[in-house]
């Protein structure tokens, strides 16, 4: 009987794309996802509202939402970022631990089962349902996003261009590990990642050091995918000896830093509250020397073009490839 409905996937519907897609589509319901399922509906459908659930616009447009599906996710707080979260519509959570589903926020239909099962048995049950769709569902998903994109400070419109390539370069298998810096934050919500599994943030634990070691993981376990490590200049030597680890097994693997000399987040969230900047610029190496230290190959491009060129050439060539992107140099 919904009106205004609207869906968040989780993680734990990451591998239910196709059925959400025709949920979506039968509801008219705009479709939300945690970073956990970037990717299982295309970014460019109509009814994505993608990756947005912290942004304001996205946060409104829930509210105002009569009844909102979650389906597999948490709704954390490192999902929303948002300490008061609205959804005073009714909601339904799917979830497959009976543990999960009112918790931070009580559900009024709480369905416990794995995800796929579940949606595969609503769909059965809605195969002929006439919804009462809102005609200008699409159009409202559109602005959405518009709004988003024109709300870029000048460091996110830094990060799309870099970002862009990635996406333009990356075949669609590929595997990008994020660590904790502020490009990925911005990839977090306007990465297209192209199928689920392919775009992985430490979500949660926020931890510095994630991306080297987890695409040395996500190498050996699926050794045929390209796999991308992207991590800022601090993130990256929290677990920088594990190059040595990629060398002696001979990775075929990609390690971009994102170099933009400092703590960048930190400090800005320390400006934002007039304290004293400390502890927050340190002393990088020369990553030049330090990849041939440690047996890889080394490239600086200095624009979208040389990047675009030096991302293709890691793919193609087998080896240890770091890549020094300085922030400076695509501003």
């Amino acid at each position: 009987a919904a009106t205004a409905p609207a869906i968040i996937a989780g993680g734990g519907a990451a591998d239910c794309g196709a059925v959400l897609v025709r949920l979506a589509e039968l509801l008219g319901a705009p479709l939300a996802t945690t970073i956990a399922a970037k990717g299982l509906i295309a970014d460019g459908h109509p009814l994505h509202l993608g990756a947005t659930l912290p942004n304001p616009e996205t946060r409104d447009f829930l509210a105002q939402a009569d009844v909102v599906l979650a389906v597999g996710t948490e709704l954390a707080e490192t999902d929303l970022w948002w300490d008061d979260f609205e959804l005073p519509g009714r909601l339904v959570r799917i979830d497959i631990d009976p543990g999960q589903v009112d918790i931070p926020y009580p559900s009024d239909v709480a369905v416990v089962g794995e995800a796929s099962v579940v949606l595969d048995a609503v769909m059965k049950h809605l195969a002929d349902h006439r919804p009462n769709r809102r005609p200008d569902n699409e159009s409202r998903v559109a602005a959405i996003r518009a709004a988003i994109r024109d709300s870029d400070t000048d460091l996110k419109r830094t990060h799309r261009r870099v970002l862009e390539v990635f996406a333009a370069v990356l075949p669609e298998t590929a595997a990008v590990f994020t660590d904790m810096t502020q490009i990925a934050y911005t990839g977090n919500e306007i990465y297209p990642a192209p199928r689920p599994r392919t775009w992985f943030h430490p979500v949660g634990y926020g931890t510095l050091g994630y991306a080297l070691p987890a695409a040395i993981g996500g190498k050996l376990g699926a050794p045929g995918r390209p796999v991308v490590a992207l991590a800022g200049d601090a993130g990256l030597l929290f677990t920088v000896q594990e190059l040595a680890v990629a060398a002696e097994l001979g990775l075929h693997l990609t390690v971009v830093v994102w170099n933009n000399e400092v703590l960048g987040q930190i400090r800005d969230e320390m400006v934002a509250r007039d304290i004293p900047e400390i502890g927050i610029k340190g002393r990088n190496p020369d990553f030049d020397l330090l990849a041939r230290a440690f047996g890889a190959r080394y490239l600086r491009p200095r624009d979208p073009d040389a990047l675009a060129a030096d991302l293709a050439r890691t793919l193609d060539e087998p080896a240890l490839w770091l890549l020094e992107l300085r922030q400076s140099d695509f501003e």
